[in-house]
């Protein structure tokens, strides 16, 4: 018997989206595994930074914002479970950890969706609200937020400009095109830590001018790497997640 081409668009449409939940489950397994493996350590103590945070950004710009959002709090809840053995488990010390990767995923998803049009305004949004919350409680440590600003202004150039991530760019282009979707999905996932090392921690402002340095290198580290798996994701990939 022929299917018919609303049976085979329902078939596609099932196919397309089990494809998304599995890549989804592997992010998210990926994000907890690499959760164990140091980056760095966080402002001294046993507790570290990790791999980790390569991963975030890729939660929206391949799964989209709801998917990112939820496998991006999955992967999150991974790790915390598979830190529980560590002395100083950063995820349990600072809960807001935890929102990292669902705020990146969240938010790149919204602005590599060209259904949604203002995504890229949202996130500058965000990024404002993150500034004001930081800079209002430790002003002297306002240095801490120039990456921050940076991405909003990023953010802004993607809206105004007209910006769009496109995979059937061709030439150098094609591969840079996803460096600032993953830098700045690297300061999004940084947030919820650095509301948590304000609020909860309460860390005084010469520790966030401390360790500066090390969280530009960080993020830049983040946004590189990030690039170049989710690049690697999305060749593969390409055309079957539409």
């Amino acid at each position: 018997m022929a299917i018919s081409d609303d049976q085979e668009m329902e078939l596609l449409e099932t196919t397309s989206e089990t494809k998304r939940v599995a890549v989804g489950v592997i992010l998210a397994a990926l994000y907890a595994v690499l959760a164990v493996l140091p980056l760095s350590a966080f402002i001294g103590a046993a507790s570290i930074i990790s791999f980790a945070i390569c991963i975030a950004p890729l939660f929206g710009i391949i799964l989209g914002p709801v998917r990112g959002f939820a496998f991006g709090l999955i992967g999150a809840i991974l790790a915390t479970i598979l830190l529980t053995v560590m002395p100083a488990n950063l995820y349990l010390v600072m809960p807001t950890i935890i929102l990292g990767p669902a705020v990146a995923g969240l938010f790149t998803g919204l602005m590599v969706n060209r259904k949604i049009k203002f995504g890229p305004l949202l996130t500058a949004l965000y990024l404002l609200l993150i500034i004001i919350l930081f800079v209002i409680p430790r002003p002297s440590a306002w240095i801490f937020m120039t990456p921050y600003i940076l991405a909003l202004v990023v953010a802004l150039v993607l809206q105004f400009v007209g910006v769009e991530f496109d995979l059937t760019k061709v030439g150098v282009t094609k591969y840079l095109q996803i460096l600032p979707y993953t830098f700045i999905g690297a300061m999004l996932d940084h947030s919820m830590m650095a509301m948590g090392s304000v609020y909860i921690l309460q860390l005084e402002p010469s520790l966030f001018i401390g360790i500066f340095p090390l969280m530009v290198l960080e993020r830049t580290i983040a946004t590189i790497l990030a690039a170049i798996l989710g690049w690697v994701v999305l060749t593969v990939l390409q055309g079957e997640l539409t």
